[in-house]
């Protein structure tokens, strides 16, 4: 009868143990989808921006669309009409 308490005993023990192992893991593993997403997005991300400094190394119609767009230049004779939002 006593050991068989004991046994009982020990494998409450061990459960509860098992149980808050089971639930750190359960922790880690939706921290590694979520980073594993992130990750994703930034391999993304990444290749877009290299994409675009490949562009702007040489290729001249992408260096001059992007100098009139953002920095709003013009061509000599060229008129920019300017809209508030």
């Amino acid at each position: 009868m006593f050991f068989a308490v004991l046994f009982i005993g020990a494998g409450v023990f061990a459960a509860a143990f098992l149980y808050r192992d089971y639930q750190h893991l359960d922790k880690l593993r939706a921290e590694k989808m979520v980073l594993s997403k992130r990750h994703d997005a930034l391999v993304e991300e990444s290749s877009k921006r290299e994409a675009q400094l490949e562009n702007l190394q040489g290729n001249p119609e992408y260096i001059e669309s992007v100098i009139r767009t953002k920095l709003n230049y013009a061509k000599e004779g060229e008129l920019i009409f300017r809209f508030e939002r």
